[in-house]
């Protein structure tokens, strides 16, 4: 379901985003509530990852709206979503516009305008560290937190492993600019040539068990937008670090982790888990970045157990393949 509602947008949804909320610095954010309000259940938020409108969201959010009335919106300058006016503004007054605890502010004015709050925050990838900034601007707006093979600081500093990431993107960042813009926009065609999803997973963003088909308006999507807003989007997600108070996010998490994640290796998981004072963790033992739509089923069936047992849900019968996620159980002290 691809269908453009607002003047300028960009596409790739999978639902429309029929409602919109106004950020404090102008910014229009588009979004769609799926379900309805339970009375005993907890609202759901979803916080996508880097450049994402809703791909990721496909079957774990089509599962949760049958007990839950699920939030899903798209950042500034992603999607429906409008960008921040930047005419005549310096480059890193644009930077600032994107920060992490920006885009957590477009997520909060979606929440205001839906009156909804103690809300369970689901973050997938990048999302993660929104979902933490939200926390921390915003706790009334967080009764627990499930977050889904995304780092709480700067994936650039674990990407392989390694920190040649972190090392090389100042000098990327200032490169960029001296790239001519028909350069830039021919390069931005490329993820819709059929090798994008080789090379995906040959990078291992994505593995084996992605369907191809659950990726196409994804890359689409990506051919429409700005890369001025791409690369400082990428500069937030490197300069946020949730680590000097991780250890006072202290509403019940659920880590998902995979265990062939090259992007944010399980030790990301592993160390969130060892150090906030109420999270668990569970391994999507085959799982990439991509885990979210490589195995929907068992994905779904870890976060309804983990809602049913710490928020109230209702419980659900399971629909997943058993032995593919390391149950989710508390670290011991």
């Amino acid at each position: 379901m691809d269908e453009h509602t607002w003047e300028n947008d960009r596409g790739g949804h999978l639902w429309p985003k029929d409602h919109e909320a106004v950020a404090s610095d102008g910014v229009r954010v588009r979004y769609t509530v799926l379900g309805r309000e339970h009375r005993a259940t907890p609202p759901i938020v979803l916080c996508a990852g880097y450049v994402c409108p809703d791909t990721y969201w496909r079957s774990l959010a089509e599962d949760l709206a049958d007990r839950h009335r699920v939030v899903v919106l798209n950042y500034r300058g992603i999607g429906a979503s409008t960008s921040p006016d930047r005419s005549g503004r310096r480059r890193r007054d644009r930077a600032e516009d994107f920060r992490i605890e920006r885009l957590a502010e477009d997520v909060a004015a979606v929440c205001d305008a839906e009156a909804v709050t103690a809300a369970v925050v689901i973050g997938h990838s990048m999302g993660c560290q929104v979902a933490f900034a939200l926390w921390r601007a915003r706790p009334d707006l967080v009764a627990g937190l499930v977050l889904v093979t995304g780092p709480y600081a700067s994936p650039l500093r674990t990407f392989y492993g390694r920190d040649l990431g972190a090392r090389l993107f100042p000098l990327a960042y200032a490169a960029a600019p001296l790239i001519p813009t028909v350069v830039r926009r021919l390069a931005m065609q490329t993820p819709r040539l059929p090798v994008a999803m080789p090379v995906a997973r040959a990078l291992r963003a994505l593995g084996p068990y992605t369907p191809d088909e659950a990726m196409v308006g994804y890359f689409r999507h990506l051919g429409e937008l700005d890369p001025e807003a791409m690369l400082q989007v990428a500069r937030g997600m490197h300069e946020f670090d949730a680590g000097p108070w991780l250890s006072e996010v202290d509403v019940p998490t659920l880590i998902l982790t995979g265990g062939a994640d090259p992007w944010t290796p399980p030790e990301v998981g592993e160390g969130m888990a060892s150090t906030m004072p109420d999270a668990e963790l569970a391994i999507v033992e085959d799982g990439t970045h991509g885990a979210l739509i490589e195995f929907p089923d068992e994905i779904a069936d870890t976060v309804a157990d983990f809602l049913h047992r710490r928020l109230g849900a209702p419980s659900r019968p399971r629909r997943g393949a058993p032995g593919r996620i390391v149950p989710a159980t508390p670290l011991p002290d």
